[in-house]
């Protein structure tokens, strides 16, 4: 007896470790932001508190002071409450990961909230009842009712169990050997344990079930890493090509075509601007990090001189540049001029004035464009600018957000333009 009381003690402290593991894996790096992760991690803890539970049979099997008796009541009704959690957030985790909807969803919730609601109730009244359980000299002692703790999670992994056959199509091999191991351990080890009380292996059981899991998550992990690595690769392909439309290279060429013949000098100077744009955006695939604001601004300039060679004094353009100690994703300022351009030059006839600006305030750099063109409203019933302004504004919003925190401001009016850029120290 004291042997069995010695090992179950034992096993009890390394299914606590185990389960250590994944808890301690998914805080760090702040992993449990995922849902996933999350009910993940509510599996994790409720298994530590389970265990704990447990400790307490085992440490407290022959009370002799009230206070011992208490104790292991206390733990006893910890151990069923806990065990009910550990089934519940399970159940939200496989349903994500499911990915299931609607009423299937609500209804395998619905049913395991319902029965753990069950378990917890007769949990906290056995103390008073005995209704689950009881506590003599002899220790901890089986109620009339114990059964129903049993069957609780009986139902609970035949659920699982249902789901998993039933959206196997949606699963890979490996997945469903990985869902089926840990639903079938620990629901093995709480058979074995309803028919006898002996070696406490359904904690270890639901420990190393959990590992299962951690395996799983941690691999499809680096799974959507990659994943996400190769969308992020596209993504910089489609904003480069979305910055370098045709016309502006037609036009660009066209420019430099006609000042060979004019004006050689600065012909050579637009080839150069010309190469260094390209270059700018060519930089831009390999981009994982922001860039220095200078580096961004003189892609800007690049831009900007080229546009002004093909309109000469109808696009004048102001650099009020305040600070440049921070740092912005790159391809952010381009479209964003592009858009003044064509809202301040195309459809103008005067003309108009460009302003780049930045500031510095306690919280943020400043970054401003200032048009005074027709405005962004005006400037949609023109068909020839089409789309593309408004992809590229949504290209630069969500790499402001993702990348620096930033954000962006657009006010338009028929007197102009004002985007206004706002990224955190």
């Amino acid at each position: 007896m004291e042997q069995m009381i010695t090992a179950n003690i034992a096993l009890d402290f390394v299914g606590i470790i185990l389960t250590l593991i994944p808890a301690a894996y998914l805080l760090s790096g702040k992993r449990y932001k995922q849902r996933l992760n999350l009910y993940f991690l509510g599996v994790a803890v409720s298994n530590i508190f389970m265990i704990a539970g447990d400790l307490f049979d085992w440490l407290l099997h022959d009370p002799a002071e009230q206070w011992e008796k208490n104790l292991l009541l206390a733990g006893s009704a910890l151990f069923y409450v806990a065990s009910a959690f550990v089934l519940y957030f399970f159940s939200r985790y496989i349903t994500a990961y499911l990915r299931l909807e609607g009423r299937a969803k609500k209804l395998c919730l619905l049913s395991v909230a319902g029965v753990c609601a069950v378990q917890i109730i007769f949990a906290v009244i056995s103390p008073f009842t005995g209704s689950f359980f009881y506590v003599t000299e002899n220790g901890y002692q089986r109620g009339p009712l114990f059964f129903i703790s049993q069957l609780v999670p009986l139902f609970c992994y035949l659920l699982f169990t249902a789901l998993v056959i039933l959206c196997r199509r949606r699963l890979k091999r490996r997945e469903v050997i990985f869902f089926l191991l840990y639903i079938f351990v620990p629901l093995g080890g709480g058979a074995a344990q309803m028919f006898t009380r002996g070696i406490a292996v359904v904690n270890i059981g639901v420990a190393l079930a959990l590992l299962f899991i951690l395996v799983n998550i941690q691999f499809e992990h680096e799974v959507a890493l990659r994943k996400q690595e190769k969308e992020l690769v596209e993504q910089n392909i489609n904003i480069m090509l979305s910055q370098i439309q045709p016309h502006f290279l037609y036009n660009s060429l066209g420019v430099i075509y006609q000042l060979c013949e004019t004006d050689p000098a600065k012909a050579k100077t637009c080839v150069r601007k010309f190469s260094d744009f390209l270059r700018g955006n060519m930089d831009s695939l390999k981009a994982r990090e922001p860039i220095p604001f200078e580096k961004e601004l003189n892609h800007v300039m690049n831009f900007l001189y080229l546009e002004q060679q093909r309109f000469g004094d109808q696009l004048r353009v102001v650099y009020q540049i305040g600070t440049s100690d921070f740092f912005i994703p790159p391809l952010t300022l381009q479209p964003l001029v592009e858009n003044a351009v064509q809202h301040g030059i195309l459809h103008k006839k005067t003309g108009g004035t460009i302003t780049v600006r930045t500031e510095e305030t306690d919280e943020c750099a400043v970054v401003t464009i200032v048009d005074d063109g027709i405005g962004m409203e005006r400037a949609k019933q023109m068909p020839s600018l089409g789309d593309h302004a408004h992809i590229g504004i949504s290209n630069v919003r969500s790499r402001l957000e993702e990348m620096v925190h930033g954000t962006l401001e657009i006010k338009s009016s028929d007197r102009g333009t004002a985007v206004t850029i706002q990224i955190p120290w």
